[in-house]
């Protein structure tokens, strides 16, 4: 595990500092899901916006299976 430093207001801070340990935990492990997930769904956005472009530049699943199946 990497430690990170987070920003928030005073009434965030002191109720974190209020939480048990194994409270703490849970509420790192969620922010990790959910950060996990945000990267994933940003990729997958950039990955359908290239595929936009590609379209909108001519590329059709017959041109791009025929570049899957190019030889170097």
């Amino acid at each position: 595990m990497e430690r990170i430093v987070l920003e928030v207001d005073s009434v965030v801070a002191k109720k974190w500092r209020s939480l048990s340990a194994s409270q703490r935990s849970l509420y790192e492990k969620a922010l990790s899901v959910l950060l996990q997930q945000n990267k994933q769904t940003e990729f997958l956005k950039l990955l359908d916006s290239a595929g936009k472009i590609a379209m909108a530049n001519g590329l059709t699943d017959e041109k791009l299976a025929q570049l899957l199946d190019e030889k170097d």
